[in-house]
C-alpha cells in the first residue's frame, strides 16, 4: 500500500485484515504510536496519521480549524478506507478522528468499524476551562505544562519553546475552537479512555460519548492525569487489541 505524507503504515506479520488509524495529541507526532506495533494483531496493519507541522512535516503550513484539517484529511484516506478500519484519537486527535468519521459516513462512504478516544469530553460538554490558544507565551506555557506530557527540556529551554510554541497555539486552537454538538450520529462501537484525575475532561465528562452513536459504548479510567496513557499504554492497547481481534 502506498502511503502519502498523511500516514506512515506499520505492517504485521501477515496480510492486513484491517487497519488502525492513530492520531495524534496536540503537540504530539505520529511516532508516539510506533510502538503499538507490538501490541496488536499481526492482522491488523498499523498506519500513524502525520500532521502538517510535526516530526517529518515540520515547516509545513499549519492547519488551525477542524473543518479544514478534515477536509485535507479526508481527501488523503479515503483510498486507505478499501479494507476495514478504526481509529484511535487522543485529545486533539479524538475531535479530528469523530468528526473525520462524521464526514466519511456523510459522504456515503463506509465509516470506521470502531472508534476509539482518549482524553477528549463528549461532544455535549461545553469547555469550562480558559482558552489557551491566545493567552501570552508565558502564560501559556504555564497552562500547557500543567497538563504533563511535554518534556521537561522542551519546558525549561527558551529556543526550543520558541520553535513548539507555534505549531503548539494552532493545535490548541484547533481543538479549542471546535464544535461538535451538532455531528450526526454514528452506528460504529465508541469505547473511551480517562484519566482519574484529569480536569479537562474530567472522567465524568466521558459519559456523553454515549449518545453520540447508536452502537455499543465503553468507557475505561485509569490512574493519572490528562496523559494517564504514558503509565498505562499495555492497559489501552490490550483493550483496543481485544476489540480487534473479535
Amino acid at each position: 500500500m502506498e502511503s502519502s505524507k498523511w500516514f506512515v503504515t506499520v505492517s504485521g506479520q501477515v496480510p492486513a485484515r484491517m487497519r488502525l488509524f492513530c492520531f495524534p495529541f496536540a503537540g504530539g507526532g505520529a511516532s508516539f504510536y510506533r510502538s503499538w506495533r507490538a501490541s496488536l494483531p499481526d492482522d491488523v496493519e498499523l498506519v500513524l496519521v502525520c500532521l502538517p507541522g510535526r516530526e517529518q512535516r515540520f515547516g509545513e503550513t499549519l492547519i488551525d480549524t477542524i473543518d479544514v484539517m478534515v477536509a485535507e484529511i479526508s481527501n488523503a484516506i479515503l483510498p486507505l478506507t478499501d479494507k476495514p478500519y478504526a481509529f484511535f484519537g487522543y485529545s486533539m486527535g479524538a475531535i479530528i478522528s469523530h468528526h473525520l468519521a462524521c464526514q466519511i459516513v456523510s459522504e456515503g462512504a463506509l465509516g470506521p468499524e470502531h472508534l476509539f478516544l482518549a482524553a477528549r469530553r463528549s461532544p455535549d460538554c461545553a469547555m469550562t476551562r480558559t482558552p489557551l490558544h491566545n493567552l501570552s507565551s508565558a502564560a501559556f506555557w504555564q497552562e500547557v505544562a500543567k497538563y504533563g506530557g511535554t518534556p521537561t527540556e522542551i519546558l525549561e529551554n527558551a529556543e526550543y519553546r520558541d520553535l513548539f510554541e507555534g505549531p503548539l497555539r494552532f493545535d490548541f486552537k484547533l481543538s479549542e475552537t471546535a464544535v461538535s454538538d451538532e455531528l450526526p450520529k454514528l452506528s460504529c462501537p465508541i469505547t473511551v479512555f480517562g484519566g482519574v484525575d484529569d480536569t479537562s475532561p474530567v472522567p465524568e465528562q466521558l459519559d456523553g460519548w454515549r449518545d453520540a452513536t447508536t452502537g455499543h459504548f465503553a468507557k475505561h479510567v485509569y490512574s493519572g492525569g490528562h496523559f494517564f496513557i504514558t503509565d498505562h499504554g499495555d492497559a489501552v492497547t490490550s483493550v483496543i487489541a481485544r476489540v480487534l481481534e473479535d
